[in-house]
């Protein structure tokens, strides 16, 4: 074992392998794996291992310029086939490990003389030797470790916009490593002491700046977070104020044909006096012409579906437009007349869970649709919605419907701002034709 891990290409080899290695764990810690190759794990193994050997290939050249060139290489071509690479948050992450790896590789393998080349910038591997190696692979592993563990992750395409200026200084450690270091291997006259401490230093600035880097990322996602929530709440008060509008427009409505159903009946006696005394003097083609005359003012009747006027006109409005799309509608409700929440927006809510019900059924056969309604008050308020469907609703992870259509689910947004505000309760239940929601409202 002892005279394997002498020979010089053997460390290189293993050398190779222990990096690929922390190129995968960085891909992973920073990108999510394509579905094809989650599924087919030994392909993603294959494309790794042949990357370990080409890397091997390269590096056996002994040229430090392709030795940096393949391990860019290594590092990007098996990220940009078998992940999804939808920020360059890890490509970031990985320039400032290279800085760190070519000062670490640089000072330890000077101070130690485990790998020397007098040629210009050609790499003479005789000198390598396990104990040296060991250290510069052990500080390599440590470096990945911290980088994946404080890297952050979130996939915003704007912080990685913000942090890409930082990317200027680990490539200024680069060029500075190059440029110095080639002075030295050409024999010009240069102090390495001052060489050795200066990477030194450029590593612990490194570490500073990726330290700074992460807290300003993470000051940064606060800012935009709320920049965010202040724009939703706008967005929320929009919304919410042109449903508060239309809803009083449909209220103005039912109160004024209510108005004139009361109007009417209160002179209603006295129409009756009138044709009774029309057909009592034998008079039948005026008292029908009187009693036609009086229909055509007639106004619809209002349904009564519960004893809050608010709500009784919201679901009035959208039943009339279910009965328009051939839906069979069954509707039980107990509403008092005074409840504890806001009633506007309270009927807004039933409003946009109604009209979620009338779009789901228009997709079925119309000898399918159906929609129940179930309102019972007993100190909280329980309002349920089952409704027929073509397919199964997809939940997200908080068990709530989601869709991916332009301009939908703001009135599902709507429905859960007024659930936080009131502090009630929702749950949605999707089966495979049959989707139902149930509230309770404090």
């Amino acid at each position: 074992m002892a005279d394997l891990l002498s020979n010089p290409y053997t460390l290189l080899l293993l050398g190779d392998i222990v990096a690929l290695f922390l190129y995968y764990a960085m891909h992973l810690s920073f990108y999510v794996m394509r579905e094809f190759f989650k599924k087919h794990r030994i392909l993603v193994f294959m494309i790794y291992a042949l990357t370990v050997l080409s890397f091997f290939y390269a590096n056996t050249l002994g040229v430090i310029y392709i030795n940096m060139i393949a391990s860019y290489l290594a590092f990007l071509i098996p990220l940009f086939i078998c992940y999804k690479v939808n920020n360059i948050r890890g490509i970031i992450y990985f320039i400032f490990y290279l800085a760190a790896q070519s000062v670490i590789e640089v000072s330890i393998t000077f101070y130690v003389q485990g790998v020397q080349s007098m040629d210009m910038v050609k790499i003479n591997y005789d000198f390598m030797n396990p104990q040296s190696y060991g250290i510069i692979l052990s500080l390599q592993i440590i470096v990945v470790r911290v980088i994946c563990l404080f890297g952050n992750k979130d996939k915003d395409k704007r912080l990685d916009k913000e942090i890409l200026p930082y990317v200027v200084l680990p490539i200024a450690t680069i060029i500075i490593l190059v440029i110095d270091g080639n002075r030295y291997l050409r024999g010009e006259e240069y102090n390495l002491s001052q060489y050795t401490e200066l990477m030194v230093v450029l590593v612990a600035i490194n570490i500073l700046v990726f330290g700074f880097l992460e807290k300003h990322t993470r000051l940064m996602k606060m800012e935009i977070e709320a920049r965010q929530n202040e724009s939703k709440l706008q967005s929320d008060a929009v919304i919410m104020e042109i449903a508060t509008k239309a809803m009083r427009e449909r209220l103005a409505i039912s109160e004024s044909i209510m108005q004139q159903d009361r109007a009417m009946r209160h002179d209603r006696r006295h129409f009756e006096a009138l044709l009774q005394t029309l057909l009592q003097d034998g008079k039948t083609q005026e008292a029908l012409d009187c009693l036609n005359e009086r229909l055509k003012q007639e106004p619809h009747s209002v349904k009564r579906y519960c004893e809050n006027t608010t709500l009784n006109a919201a679901i009035t409005h959208y039943l009339s437009m279910a009965e328009k799309e051939n839906i069979k509608v069954n509707i039980s409700a107990n509403i008092p007349v005074n409840l504890n929440v806001d009633e506007m927006q309270l009927a807004i809510v039933i409003s946009n869970l109604i009209e979620n019900a009338i779009h789901a059924c228009e997709k079925v056969p119309e000898s399918e649709r159906r929609i129940d309604i179930t309102a019972r008050y007993k100190s909280q308020l329980l309002f349920e919605i089952t409704n027929s469907c073509a397919e199964e609703v997809k939940l997200d992870e908080e068990g709530h419907p989601f869709n991916t259509e332009e301009e939908h689910g703001i009135g599902t947004r709507s429905v859960l701002n007024f659930i936080n505000q009131t502090d009630s309760e929702i749950r949605y239940i999707a089966e495979e034709k049959t989707f139902k929601v149930r509230m309770l409202i404090n």
